[in-house]
């Protein structure tokens, strides 16, 4: 934040620029007023004194602001604070009911032997209403009259749709006993007697939150994400709506439009607040507040209580919603969030106790970062799981029926091990490990409700586990008609060219591979075909998971994740190994398999691509569903609208506009 623009009886402009070839700023313009000169203060006693010893001992952006105001002018504020303030001093802190700041200051002129002034720093509106006088341009006291009060306002107004926070500074010399002894009556009130009138209006600041370049992109970006993002502040209605507009939060022609720009205390009163119902704090007002949430985008002048009631009813409207905030006034709204982002440069430590992130670099475009990463990592596990429950429906379907059929299972208890380690360890490295990417927010949110596996997935996850079944109980059960043998040792008698038949017994009841044959031959080299087979189903699978909407591209962006490559070659380095030389530890045959059956192997296992592409252009509503899944009724309600909108000649966006106004 920085001071611009300063009203001190008239207005003046700062530049805090550097100028090239400079260290510092430059010295502030209005240094050779008459005004900022007076008896030697470049910047006049009032406002030093305000500025320097009525702010709290963790000074936000605005004090931070102001108090580099006095640095640029070289004022010692620590000298200040030791001359003026005492160690019992007397101190009204800013909350957002007071919407102000009081310090009472000692060892003063004053005009008497007191020598205590008070000095009050707050929302402009509200420090102006308790004045009755000001300081003009000489810097003497005037009555504070209806004209010139009208033209404070003005000044007010024109700071405020420069988009620039106005902070009214003011003082008042105390007498003794005045609102009690320590000045602090009553007790039992937010606001003191001693702060309700007769102060003297020193001067009021125009201080700009910076808006960062990358702001009002970030802003589109999250609508873009299906992400409404709604603007909480304590500033004025007009500075709020000016920053919004900046921000691309609203258009300038909607700022002015009914309850897309509220005040807080309107709000909540519109509302009725909130109470608890069977346990649960909810809206009083609720239909009320869902027909406002659809419009309201600003909401000025923003209580705790007023950010607290929005997180609930938002909550309450089956919404997921995120809080970001650098205060601790903002503590209550964090915590009732789903997710609550704290500033990790200005937050107060009750502010970031609160939230459940920090945002490092208090940067806006973090939290669009912070979504993107959100969704990969839903997706990485939704890839995860397509992956997952494929293997598993194909293994339990090959050993249950294989070992009914065949009196042993076809895969035995160390191969099953072994793709259970592809499966659960290597598997979730390598497919969580996808990086995000933009189209990620090109989407709308998933529903909180929504069932993790969704129909889509289904339809993959039972196309391919099918397709993995027909193909190796065909090579299972005529694999002595179909995988050729170069060894005679294994061949079927009854067929040199093709390879002995692995399973114990035959369709008919009748021993195959009998253990005297193991003991001979060791493991059959059919079920070591049947094994690798289906492993390499799973790592061309693998690949296909990569993919879980559809697309046609199943190898884009690979060679982008080294970690996914790298661990499909150690999975297919593994399974050759295991193949190979694994024997009799891994029931697999003694001399592993001939090149014409790797090749097999691989070319069963790259038919995974033909069947993910089939796949594709089936229908999800064929597939079953087994829990809620919103995305798909979308996509079924989009292209219903769209076949409405082509008929009356309108585009999608247009026909869905028209839809929400009736």
């Amino acid at each position: 934040m920085k001071v611009l623009k300063i009203w001190a009886g008239k207005e003046y402009d700062v530049d805090q620029s550097i100028a090239e070839g400079q260290t510092e700023p430059k010295p502030v313009v209005w240094a050779s007023e008459k005004y900022f000169n007076k008896e030697g203060h470049i910047i006049p006693m009032h406002i030093e004194h305000n500025i320097a010893c009525n702010t709290s001992d963790s000074p936000g952006a605005t004090d931070k602001a102001m108090t580099e105001l006095l640095q640029m002018a070289k004022c010692d504020v620590s000298a200040l604070k030791k001359a003026h303030l005492s160690e019992h001093k007397i101190m009204f802190p800013f909350n957002s009911k007071r919407k102000r700041m009081s310090t009472i200051i000692e060892n003063v002129e004053t005009g008497n032997e007191y020598g205590k002034r008070l000095h009050v720093k707050g929302a402009s509106e509200i420090v102006k209403a308790a004045c009755s006088h000001y300081l003009d341009a000489d810097g003497n006291p005037q009555q504070l009259t209806d004209g010139k009060n009208g033209e404070l306002d003005q000044v007010i107004e024109s700071f405020a749709k420069d988009a620039l926070r106005t902070i009214c500074l003011a003082y008042k010399d105390v007498l003794p006993g005045e609102g009690g002894v320590e000045h602090d009556e009553p007790k039992d009130e937010e606001v003191k007697t001693i702060e309700k009138s007769g102060l003297t209006l020193i001067c009021i600041f125009g201080i700009q939150d910076i808006i960062r370049d990358e702001v009002p992109g970030a802003v589109l970006k999250m609508n873009e994400a299906g992400v409404t993002v709604r603007m909480v502040t304590g500033d004025n209605l007009t500075t709020a709506k000016a920053i919004a507009v900046k921000c691309k939060l609203i258009k300038d022609n909607e700022k002015d439009k009914e309850f897309v720009c509220m005040e807080g205390p309107d709000f909540y009163k519109m509302m009725g607040g909130y109470e608890k119902k069977d346990g649960k704090e909810v809206v009083v007002n609720f239909e009320i507040f869902e027909r406002t949430m659809r419009k309201l985008k600003v909401m000025a002048r923003s209580r705790p209580e007023d950010k607290y009631l929005m997180v609930t009813g938002l909550r309450q409207m089956g919404h997921t919603v995120a809080v970001t905030g650098d205060g601790t006034n903002d503590a209550p709204a964090l915590k009732k969030a789903d997710v609550g982002f704290a500033m990790g440069i200005t937050g107060t430590d009750t502010c970031k106790e609160a939230a459940d992130i920090l945002i490092t670099d208090d940067n806006f475009s973090s939290i669009v970062q912070a979504c993107k990463w959100g969704r990969n990592v839903y997706d990485n596990i939704k890839r995860f799981l397509q992956f997952q429950l494929t293997v598993n429906v194909g293994a339990c379907i090959i050993t249950f029926i294989g070992a009914i059929i065949g009196k042993a299972s076809p895969l035995q208890p160390i191969q099953l091990l072994w793709v259970n380690l592809i499966m659960d360890s290597l598997a979730s490295l390598a497919l969580a490990t996808e990086l995000p990417k933009d189209s990620l927010l090109k989407r709308k949110p998933q529903n909180r409700a929504d069932y993790i596996v969704s129909r889509r997935m289904i339809k993959h996850i039972l196309g391919q586990a099918i397709w993995q079944c027909i193909v190796l109980f065909t090579f299972l059960f005529a694999g002595e008609y179909m995988i050729p043998e170069s060894k005679d040792k294994y061949a079927w008698k009854e067929n040199k060219d093709f390879v002995m038949p692995g399973r114990a017994a035959n369709w008919d009841g009748s021993d195959l591979y009998t253990k005297k044959m193991m003991d001979e031959l060791g493991p059959s080299r059919h079920l070591t075909f049947i094994f690798t087979a289906f492993v390499m189903m799973q790592i061309f699978n693998m690949i296909c998971s990569r993919k879980i909407n559809d697309e046609f591209n199943i190898f884009e962006g690979i060679f982008k994740n080294p970690i996914f490559i790298t661990i499909w070659i150690v999975i297919i380095g593994g399974q050759i190994l295991i193949s190979t030389f694994g024997g009799r530890i891994f029931v697999v045959c003694l001399d592993g398999l001939d090149l014409t059956q790797w090749g097999m192997a691989f070319a069963v296992g790259a038919t995974s691509f033909v069947i993910n592409l089939i796949l594709k252009f089936v229908p999800d509503w064929l597939c079953p569903q087994i829990g809620n899944d919103t995305v798909h009724e979308e996509r079924m309600k989009d292209a219903r609208d769209a076949k409405a909108a082509k008929k009356e000649g309108m585009s999608l966006e247009e026909f869905q506009r028209k839809k929400l106004q009736e």
